[in-house]
């Protein structure tokens, strides 16, 4: 009956605690879409799912059952005489308890410093400079289809069109179309063989490639360096020309101006006119290829429809989202069967490439700062047990001359042990861990001395904190 009785009570323990824990999690539920953004799956619709439910209030029963056996069925094997001298095992277990105590702070400081690692490289990425300025830039599609716009001709008056008339509305600085936008689209490589030089098949002569209309530069923030951009001028009848970048013109015309050298790509010879700042293509934690810009009206032939200019971008000076309208009708004057798609502000784009680092580390952070909180609490409640199954003990000390404060430093020793114990395994479990996800840590050293002194020392602190009460009692 008394094995019964303690497995009963455990639980039931566990099972009250799981159903208050699936209630404050129906309760926090649309939180999901605040530590979740919203470009992510998981967050389009968070709803509870009852087999969810139903298995994590099932795993808290089997876990109070768990840990209940082993002391109900120590208390139930026991005479009445073992039970007598039990006091005498107290060591024992007042052990056991200790050794899980440390391994929970070893697990809060793993989790603290895994999530610090991971917020300083998060500030890493968004200090990345990608090579043009977001702020301000409307971005939509505009894909031409085949076979209504397989004529060079005809697509060029598209884009003149819509610009014309969407560079006259109120609150437009400037507007361009591009083949792609960066950091959305990273495909798209050719080679660049300069003028009398073999045409190598590595990756020595790729560079990004994209075609653009005036203004692009402009509109994106990207700095001229040299020479001139895309001018209105560049169409077929003219000498096919093309824009560079720094890093581009630093790697095919080492030591000489790039400005009037000529390459061939894609089977053509084009002159260089210009050289821009580099940007980021493939993203802000990934190196880019050179890059290769085209004007629009002067298209290799053939050229694949997936390479046909069609993100237009435009900068703004006041909110973009309301200027989307316009330009759509702008759209369907031009083509009333032209569709519009990813309507969003540049910045957006940009925003996205750490929306997946956001997320994990909200996550990660949501388990370690719960973990960092149970520790003190965990510490606290060791040594207040502990103190009250030594009362007798510190009393006969007492009276027998002993110091309180020497009493004190006894108490709060434990606590320091623990935690010494617990940070110094949990730096060593987090640096393996560091380690194992160092793709992750963007510009971050696995074991970067900032992070996991800081960490180690807050989490000392607060496991020595939980300990202080029972001491000073």
């Amino acid at each position: 009956r008394l094995v019964r009785q303690m497995l009963t009570e455990s639980v039931l323990l566990s099972m009250i605690g799981g159903a208050a824990g699936a209630l404050v999690g129906a309760i926090a539920l649309p939180l999901l879409s605040v530590l979740v953004p919203a470009t992510l799956p998981l967050a389009a619709q968070p709803t509870m799912d009852w087999r969810v439910l139903a298995f994590t209030s099932a795993l808290s029963a089997v876990t109070g059952l768990g840990f209940g056996l082993a002391p109900a069925l120590r208390v139930g094997g026991r005479t009445g005489f073992a039970a007598l001298r039990s006091g005498a095992r107290a060591g024992h277990r007042t052990a056991v308890r200790k050794v899980l105590l440390t391994i929970e702070v070893a697990v809060s400081v793993a989790l603290l410093i895994a999530s610090g690692l991971l917020i300083r490289a998060m500030w890493r990425v968004q200090a990345v400079d990608p090579g043009f300025s977001p702020a301000a830039v409307l971005t939509m599609q505009t894909d031409l289809p085949s076979p209504r716009y397989d004529d060079p001709a005809r697509r060029s008056d598209f884009y003149r069109r819509i610009l014309d008339d969407v560079r006259a509305l109120p609150g437009v600085e400037s507007a361009a179309f591009t083949s792609g936008l960066p950091l959305v689209m990273t495909a798209g490589l050719t080679r660049v063989v300069p003028s009398g030089e073999p045409e190598r098949f590595d990756d020595s002569q790729n560079a990004s490639f994209r075609l653009v209309t005036p203004q692009f530069f402009s509109t994106l923030g990207i700095p001229l360096r040299a020479g001139r951009a895309v001018s209105d001028t560049d169409t077929l009848d003219r000498p096919l020309v093309a824009i560079v970048s720094e890093s581009l013109a630093r790697r095919q015309w080492p030591n000489v101006d790039p400005i009037g050298r000529t390459f061939t790509t894609r089977g053509q010879t084009r002159t260089v006119v210009g050289v821009v700042g580099d940007i980021n293509v493939r993203g802000l934690e990934r190196r880019s290829e050179p890059q290769l810009y085209v004007p629009a009206d002067q298209p290799p032939n053939p050229l694949g429809a997936a390479y046909h200019p069609k993100d237009l971008v435009v900068r703004v000076s006041r909110d973009g989202a309301g200027l989307a309208g316009a330009i759509r009708d702008i759209v369907r004057r031009v083509d009333p069967n032209q569709p519009i798609s990813n309507v969003r502000m540049l910045a957006e784009v940009v925003g996205n490439q750490t929306g997946t680092r956001r997320a994990q580390l909200r996550v990660l952070s949501a388990l370690a700062v719960p973990a960092l909180l149970i520790t003190p609490a965990g510490i606290h409640g060791l040594l207040g047990f502990t103190v009250a199954q030594r009362d007798r003990e510190i009393a006969v000390r007492l009276a027998l001359g002993a110091e309180r404060s020497s009493v004190a430093r006894m108490i709060l020793s434990e606590g320091v042990r623990i935690a010494a114990i617990g940070v110094g395994l949990g730096t060593l479990v987090a640096y393996a861990t560091a380690r194992a996800m160092s793709t992750l840590l963007f510009g971050v050293p696995p074991n970067d001395l900032i992070t996991i002194s800081l960490v180690a020392l807050v989490c000392f602190v607060m496991t020595v904190a939980g300990g202080a009460p029972p001491g000073m009692r």
